[in-house]
């Protein structure tokens, strides 16, 4: 594909752009791809924004990898999925569900935010359950959520509630359209507050959002695609926030061992 038309697809359209995209560096073409799923409780924001937002980490991986390094956004867990099961980006960065998707398929994590993902099942106060809001199972909300679920017999399938977004979950909540909701502990704790509910079972703790470089890439790439991440500036990693929905105020080293637990939690095994 011609250069400029392929920038000009991948500025313009969203959906267009995740269809066609491809790894660039991957694939021989010299630049690299960093596809990005925000994550289910981020806001919509339009590509112009998305850009922006990103284009400092853009800078600062172009500056030290001495190539041109592009953003591509993905809103929708079957696109990503399909780019990442394809190998059509050189690197991700996306919530730890997807991560461990990723490491099915050649991806190996270098770098996580440092804030661990918590979450927390709360209920309405004095009520009875009988249906509980919880977001898509390949969100890590909807993924701990159900297992927390299945095995505290919290709940049966049929009860289930699934929406989008925490947002979603907690409208539910105050519209009483359910008695119990799957939050991120930010959240829950807001609510928690009102007095009103109250918790009722925590979700266990794993890696939240993760970077993930191709194998192929890693002998040459890897260790300076992780030290840029590792030593973003502030200013970097701020306009990143606006994009992401968890604190990414720093980044630290993760390996595969690390989602072991959670990947057991989903019923995947990691690869060796």
């Amino acid at each position: 594909m011609n250069r400029r038309l392929f920038l000009q697809t991948l500025i313009g359209a969203t959906v267009v752009a995740n269809q066609s995209a491809q790894a660039l560096l991957l694939s021989g073409q010299g630049d690299l791809i960093v596809s990005i799923y925000p994550g289910t409780g981020a806001a919509e924001i339009d590509l112009h924004l998305f850009k922006t937002f990103t284009q400092p980490l853009s800078t600062a991986l172009s500056n030290k990898l001495g190539k041109k390094v592009y953003t591509e956004p993905y809103r929708n867990f079957s696109l990503i999925n399909n780019a990442i099961k394809d190998n059509r980006t050189d690197v991700l960065f996306v919530p730890p569900i997807v991560a461990i998707h990723a490491m099915q398929y050649g991806y190996q994590p270098l770098v996580r935010v440092k804030d661990l993902a918590t979450g927390v099942l709360v209920k309405r106060k004095g009520q009875h359950v009988t249906r509980i809001g919880i977001t898509e199972p390949d969100s890590w909300l909807g993924a701990m959520g159900r297992n927390v679920i299945a095995e505290h017999q919290l709940g049966t399938p049929a009860m289930l509630e699934t929406v989008k977004t925490q947002d979603a979950v907690v409208y539910l909540l105050e519209q009483k359209a359910v008695q119990a909701g799957v939050l991120r502990t930010e959240k829950a704790s807001k609510l928690i507050a009102t007095g009103e509910y109250e918790a009722w079972d925590p979700l266990p703790v794993s890696p939240d959002f993760t970077v993930l470089i191709h194998q192929k890439l890693a002998a040459n790439y890897a260790e300076t695609v992780r030290q840029t991440m590792l030593t973003l500036p502030a200013a970097v990693t701020s306009s990143l926030q606006e994009a992401i929905h968890v604190p990414i105020k720093q980044f630290v080293t993760c390996s595969k061992q690390d989602y072991a637990v959670l990947a057991k939690a989903i019923g995947e095994k990691l690869p060796a």
